[in-house]
């Protein structure tokens, strides 16, 4: 009975916890859902990259001018990013609300409405100099069914993505930052993300702005850095 007692207790404050934090248990599985399927289509885009680097279109010298419009016409994607990638054009002008949708370096996630109703927008930062990584940006629209969750995915994907990543929650207008000691710059992620008291890149974060935006950059670490040539 005291055993049944407390397995109650366990079960009604983790009811009352999610109706707190996530406005009910439904909204909870809806975003569970949703983080899911971001991180499918952030692996769809990266994996594509990581082959346009391996092929060589993707280094210092050809970085910038190798968009993702370009490397989808030579066919570095699902058959469906290609034909959605192929035909964009005109520069990004990156801000945590910007409507990018068709631009050069952006994708309109096709699980999200893809460019009819974007509700999510995964672009390409191109690295500059040689070494610098690769970086996929990610930013949740106003134009979709994620708008409401937007706090909580970020939260839930820059947490899943530590361990393999380096991420960039202050991040709005799109500019890339150095990674040091495998991690952001201390100003650019929360003070929960320490990095060794012995590095250069000192100790916990310190960013307190446009945490819970939607809007994040991601340097993943298996992902080396661009060649000169």
């Amino acid at each position: 009975m005291p055993q049944l007692i407390a397995m109650i207790i366990i079960v009604v404050g983790a009811m009352i916890y999610m109706f707190q934090t996530f406005g009910g248990t439904g909204d909870k599985i809806e975003g569970i859902a949703q983080k899911t399927s971001i991180i499918t289509e952030i692996n769809n885009l990266k994996n594509g990259l990581q082959l346009a680097m391996r092929g060589g279109d993707i280094t210092a010298a050809n970085a910038a001018t190798n968009t993702l419009a370009e490397l989808a016409k030579k066919a570095y994607f699902a058959d469906q990013m290609n034909t959605e990638l192929g035909n964009n054009t005109g520069d990004e002008g990156y801000s945590a609300t910007a409507d990018i949708n068709g631009k050069k370096n952006t994708y309109s996630a096709i699980s999200f409405g893809g460019e009819g109703k974007p509700a999510l927008f995964i672009s390409y930062l191109p690295p500059a100099a040689a070494g610098e990584k690769v970086a996929i940006r990610v930013q949740v629209t106003n134009n979709g069914t994620l708008w409401g969750n937007r706090g909580f995915l970020e939260s839930q994907l820059s947490t899943d993505l530590e361990a393999i990543a380096a991420i960039d929650r202050t991040t709005a207008d799109g500019k890339r930052v150095s990674i040091i000691d495998g991690e952001v710059p201390k100003e650019n992620r929360p003070s929960s993300i320490k990095v060794d008291k012995n590095s250069t890149n000192k100790e916990a974060g310190t960013a307190a702005t446009n945490l819970d935006d939607g809007v994040f950059t991601i340097y993943f670490k298996d992902m080396s850095g661009v060649t000169t040539n």
